[in-house]
């Protein structure tokens, strides 16, 4: 059985029928490549939110380009049907398989080029208002940020690596004698096993390491003579060549990654910045005056509608969306805003 795509999307959506489902477990229990292709890809439809299923994606031509690029690199044995008829599909399953189409081409170069043994070569890239998470082949999980790109290496030796540019999340797969090492920026993090993220700021020359479990070793590329130890709840800055412990961690900084959100007397602008970034969206006050209102409120995985909805009502404010822009406006309003826990 070839891979079959419209076959996986059906079975992520519910859309399968018993025999679907049985055919795509007998294809993923074959081997190892394709248990792990399923893997990846379900892991990325598990982790796609509702306002995201609003993607209208032409997943017809994007399956041509990533068959013809395949095909023109050498990696496609069996040709390209060109003659076959456009198939439309329930709108559910046009967006599982944008969700496997934006991975497959990084999965499949993979699964095409690495043999059960050897070196290990994997990449992955974000674009705005994108996020996925990946199971690397030695277990390890990555979460990625929007507009952040990586790569990965299982070199023969046991040794794993990654190059990150952007921000993300990893959970390492615990193996002492193989160390598990990130690249970013300036910056080399060295772990065995732990979960900790990694943010780069080329603009302003940074790197930051946010340790949840375990330990990390954080230090400049070719000065591994000065090492930064973090432990768990900790955070090291490398900024400018200047290496230091962060002494004040904002609380919203994993706020990205687990959709969860706090404020304590904290400025419009501030909130802003902080919603920026967690949902990729471009909020605005047409009147800097409002930046500096003050606002106390929890979000738990709220959907970024609810959330703007909230702040709309809080503060009287007129508010007008075009598709990521939010832009707020209205008179001053220099008091403290509370709004109880969503």
């Amino acid at each position: 059985m070839r891979t079959d795509w419209t076959l996986m999307a059906k079975v992520f959506t519910g859309e399968a029928d018993q025999a679907e489902i049985h055919a795509l477990n007998d294809w993923s229990h074959q081997n190892k490549k394709n248990k792990k292709l399923i893997d990846m890809l379900k892991k990325n439809w598990e982790s796609i939110e509702p306002e995201e299923g609003k993607i209208r994606v032409d997943t017809d031509q994007a399956w041509m380009n990533l068959r013809n690029k395949l095909e023109n690199d050498g990696l496609l044995s069996d040709p390209v049907d060109r003659t076959s008829r456009k198939i439309i599909l329930p709108r559910m399953i046009r967006v599982a398989a944008a969700v496997i189409l934006l991975v497959g081409l990084t999965i499949l170069s993979y699964l095409i080029l690495t043999p059960d043994s050897g070196s290990v070569r994997l990449a992955a890239s974000t674009a705005d208002n994108q996020k996925f998470g990946i199971v690397l082949p030695d277990g390890s999980e990555v979460d990625l940020n929007a507009h952040s790109k990586f790569e990965y290496r299982l070199e023969d030796s046991g040794i794993r690596s990654v190059k990150l540019t952007g921000e993300a999340w990893f959970n390492v797969s615990s193996d002492p004698v193989h160390p598990f090492i990130v690249e970013a920026g300036n910056g080399v993090v060295k772990v065995t096993g732990t979960s900790f993220s990694v943010r780069t700021d080329p603009d302003k020359d940074r790197i930051e390491v946010y340790v949840a479990s375990g330990s990390v070793r954080f230090h400049q590329a070719r000065k591994d003579d000065e090492v930064l130890s973090l432990e768990p709840g900790t955070m090291g800055v490398l900024e400018q060549n200047h290496l230091e412990e962060e002494k004040s961690i904002d609380m919203n900084y994993l706020s990205w990654k687990t959709r969860k959100l706090t404020f304590r007397q904290t400025s419009l602008g501030e909130v802003a910045d902080v919603l920026n970034r967690t949902y990729g969206k471009n909020i605005r006050f047409d009147n800097k005056i409002l930046e500096d209102c003050l606002f106390t409120g929890t979000f738990d995985q709220q959907p970024v509608d609810s959330v703007m909805k909230v702040i709309q009502i809080a503060f009287n404010l007129d508010m007008v969306q075009d598709k990521n822009t939010y832009i707020f406006s209205g008179r001053k309003r220099m008091q403290l805003i509370q709004v109880p826990g969503q």
